[in-house]
């Protein structure tokens, strides 16, 4: 994937992120979209104040493998 074809591959999910996210504002992302993630590619088509330059400080994934995950307890989340 390069930034000639990006167009070519339909995201998993997508992400507005607001002021309060560049400051650390976690962004919830929906579990059964990620639940069997081999790779992770982000692309990142706009920068907030709209330069030319886009500088990432930053990127934390959280999560938990799949063994210390209860199953049961996940219920049906809708898309937005």
């Amino acid at each position: 994937m390069g930034f000639s074809n990006v167009n070519d591959y339909p995201p998993s999910d997508t992400v507005v992120l607001s002021p309060e996210h560049l400051q650390g504002k976690p962004v919830l992302l929906k579990y059964v979209k990620f639940q069997n993630v081999r790779s992770l590619t982000i692309f990142i088509e706009d920068n907030q104040t709209g330069s030319e330059i886009t500088k990432v400080q930053k990127i934390q994934l959280i999560g938990s493998t799949v063994e210390t995950t209860d199953m049961k307890g996940l219920k049906k989340i809708e898309d937005h």
